[in-house]
């Protein structure tokens, strides 16, 4: 696509948002503070993202896997995606039909085992110059990823492409993906402020634009509202405590400086060279600022999320802080802000994080921005450093008094199960039946929680029996029990998304009718 229709496609946007000095000032708190010095357990810090949020929490997931062991992602594609195209950000049409899809103005170029190769080749090379961690490391992390069948932005097969390049270094079993409900492309939240209180207001389950922040119901398990947070966080961390109502949050927004870690190498530079905004914000729950040990999550939103144009609707209402402020987890969340390539800045009207080399110079070999050495990837871990200045503190569990099989997530081919060790296993048996079909048997084990049990079909329920065993395969106590009834399959349905006209659209650019149901 040529460089001159993106950019008349992103001027009109920039003009009719109007962006360039901040919508929402009275919204987003004036005086930043430097970011607190925390006590982190080092081996509970994660990551999630939507959109561009979710390609930058790939990145900075792969970047710095010894360091984090989860990462979810909604709506988003493999990393280095964009490949030999990520060269200053010039090819961005290009990588919009790749890695996007949804619009047709941009006709998809599909991710084949080509671009799969090419994307794993880079990730290898990478790890063996020291670029980015070990992927002995990245073998360890566990994966949430989430796809509503509404989003015709980033379409399907791109989140399906990137649970395919995870499968190419992460076993299946760390990798769970939920892609059966009817949601638009949208940060999904069961934090939604009523009419008049703090927060943000939710947008209903279909809809595509305003905050990008929806409220969904599960067909799968009858709840009113789909809990994304709290499933990629269990999914992460094992069972927690039940979040808090947003009215008895007992922590603080702390607004903070970001301008201090941003650097390229040694030589620090202005917040907006690197496409970023002066103030950044995290969630720390009362238990954590008075020094008790904690764990991290960084929280990336997507585009057009950042705090300029919705105040903190994404701090606040993304469904983070709920569960954070019940199981002492400081939830960073960094800002990127929208930039219109004035000389010392790149062009980003729509406020994005960088996933295709925007960031880059012209000169730099393509990938850098996704590597430790990108300039968002390496300010935002400086962020997390400073957040763990307050020292390494191991965060103390409490034995498990009985063995308990807990559902973190489902869909309608997989279950996600977690669970709490307990004292003296070295692994897990599972054994899984159908409750009323004729289906074999199936029996695996595992080293660790969670699991997630592929191949499953849709509308059946299965029960599960979990025996801890000891060092000779002998079971440790009593075994637990579950029983999970698996998601209705998504419907087909093909939604598409012009960027340019910022609305739903058909296959042919033309104005959308109604959502699929």
């Amino acid at each position: 696509m040529p460089w001159g229709f993106m950019m008349n496609a992103l001027i009109r946007f920039v003009r009719r948002c109007g962006w360039g000095v901040a919508l929402v000032l009275g919204a987003v708190p004036a005086l930043a503070q430097e970011l607190p010095a925390l006590r982190i357990d080092p081996t509970q810090i994660t990551t999630s993202g939507i959109s561009s949020g979710a390609y930058m929490a790939v990145q900075f997931g792969v970047a710095h896997s010894a360091t984090v062991s989860g990462v979810a992602a909604t709506a988003g594609g493999p990393y280095f995606c964009a490949g030999r195209d990520a060269r200053g950000g010039m090819a961005v049409g290009r990588v919009i039909a790749r890695c996007m899809q949804g619009d047709p103005a941009m006709p998809a170029v599909p991710i084949g085992r080509a671009e799969q190769a090419e994307m794993a080749a880079a990730t290898r090379a990478w790890a063996a110059q020291g670029r980015i961690d070990p992927l002995a490391a990245l073998a360890e992390q566990r994966v949430w990823l989430f796809h509503g069948y509404n989003d015709g932005i980033v379409k399907r097969p791109v989140v399906e492409a990137l649970r395919d390049w995870y499968g190419q270094f992460v076993p299946a079993g760390q990798v769970f993906f939920r892609n059966d409900l009817r949601a638009a492309h949208a940060q999904i939240s069961a934090s939604c402020a009523a009419s008049g209180q703090e927060g943000a207001q939710c947008n209903p389950c279909a809809q595509a634009g305003g905050n990008f922040i929806n409220t969904c119901a599960d067909p799968a398990t009858g709840a009113e509202r789909y809990d994304a947070a709290g499933a990629a966080l269990q999914w992460f961390y094992g069972p927690l405590e039940g979040r808090v109502e947003t009215s008895g949050l007992s922590g603080s927004v702390v607004a903070f400086d970001q301008r201090p870690y941003v650097r390229r190498d040694y030589l620090p530079l202005p917040a907006l060279r690197a496409a970023l905004a002066e103030t950044g914000y995290a969630y720390v729950p009362a238990a954590c600022a008075a020094g008790e040990a904690c764990r991290l999550h960084v929280a990336f939103h997507g585009c057009q999320q950042q705090a300029e144009r919705i105040g903190l609707d994404f701090v606040r209402g993304a469904g983070f802080n709920e569960w954070a402020d019940a199981n002492r987890i400081v939830v960073l969340y960094p800002q990127a802000t929208a930039t219109r390539a004035v000389p010392i800045t790149p062009l980003n009207p729509q406020g994005c994080w960088d996933w295709w080399g925007y960031n880059d110079f012209l000169f730099d070999a393509p990938g850098r921005y996704a590597t430790r050495e990108g300039l968002q990837v390496s300010a935002v871990w400086r962020m997390v450093e400073r957040l763990r200045a307050g020292g390494d503190a191991p965060l103390a569990a409490e034995p498990a008094a009985e063995l308990m099989l807990r559902l973190a997530d489902v869909t309608a081919e997989a279950a996600a199960l977690t669970w709490a060790p307990v004292p003296g296993a070295a692994s897990y048996r599972i054994e899984r039946e159908e409750v009323e079909g004729a289906a074999a048997a199936h029996v695996f084990h595992v080293s660790a929680p969670p699991v997630a049990d592929h191949g499953l079909a849709p509308e059946r329920a299965y029960r599960y029996v979990l025996h801890a065993l000891d060092a000779g395969g002998a079971p440790i106590g009593a075994a637990a029990a579950l029983q999970v009834r698996t998601a209705r399959a998504a419907p087909a349905c093909d939604p598409y998304y012009s960027l340019a006209d910022d609305r739903p659209v058909d296959a042919r650019g033309r104005p959308a009718g109604a959502p699929c149901p």
